[in-house]
């Protein structure tokens, strides 16, 4: 069949594929290709990830924030623990009218000058900050807690991640893994309302109403989950404030380094 020749239908409206379909297609295809015995490879470059987004008609910069915020995502959780007490990992992103180098250079001189944090490891695509130690650091917030309207971050550790949308623009992400303080609770949790349950039992095997007061035992533990659950829910959704409100004076261009002489050394004259 020649170029020319019109197609079968060809009068008929061509029809369009949802955004919901092109998604399962696109699953699909690969499905089938790995099931033939194809190989992934290492990917697709962003580039032509990009230029298929072009074809499908999304803007460049609108493809590289999503492709900074499927990366960004945490791995799902599965287990107890997620079950039970929650997401071990705190995020907070946005997306900043500012080059992501520039952003980068300001987070980091804020975190250490202003946060007394230190750069604990570089990793490819984020870095984490932790609390700084030592008298120089404990004096440091202390007196900026004193000077300052707005409260420090006060976090014992910290990811950052900044990428590029385009050229004025990118995209940030702050998290924090809550998972130490909540394997800490569940196992007081777990301590406190086994313990409490253990002595239920041996009430009952003391008297002769054994199953109403064994039955008690239950709601002893579940109580207490309930409560760490509490307490833990409480700590995070503290902690995502906290980084809300630093994206907030980060989009708006409230976060300043102080001039040297408002250092605490100086004005103590040290």
């Amino acid at each position: 069949m020649s170029e020319d020749t019109p197609t079968p239908g060809g009068n008929l409206p061509a029809r369009r594929v949802s955004s919901q379909e092109l998604e399962a297609i696109i699953r699909r295809a690969v499905e089938i290709q790995m099931a033939a015995g194809g190989e992934e490879g290492d990917g697709i470059p962003e580039a032509e990830v990009v230029r298929i987004g072009r074809e499908l008609g999304l803007e460049p910069a609108t493809v590289r924030r999503a492709i900074a915020d499927v990366r960004g995502r945490p791995p799902a959780e599965r287990g107890v623990l997620s079950a039970t007490m929650g997401a071990k990992t705190v995020v907070a992103a946005r997306t900043v009218r500012r080059p992501a180098a520039a952003v980068g250079m300001l987070l980091e001189e804020y975190l250490v000058t202003c946060e007394y944090m230190v750069v604990q490891r570089r990793f490819p695509d984020r870095t984490r900050y932790v609390r700084g130690t030592g008298m120089g650091a404990a004096m440091g917030r202390a007196f900026r807690k004193v000077q300052e309207r707005h409260a420090s971050l006060d976090l014992p550790h910290m990811d950052v991640a900044v990428s590029a949308v385009d050229e004025d623009t990118c995209y940030v992400e702050l998290s924090v893994d809550m998972g130490s303080m909540r394997s800490g609770l569940f196992a007081g949790a777990v301590a406190g309302g086994g313990g409490a349950a253990a002595a239920i039992v041996t009430a009952v095997l003391a008297t002769p109403i054994v199953d109403p007061l064994a039955l008690t035992a239950i709601p002893v533990l579940g109580g207490s989950l309930l409560g760490m659950r509490a307490i833990f829910g409480s700590m995070s959704r503290s902690t995502h404030e906290k980084l809300e409100s630093f994206l907030d004076r980060l989009e708006h261009g409230e976060l300043r380094i102080p001039p040297p002489k408002t250092d605490w050394r100086k004005q103590l004259g040290i």
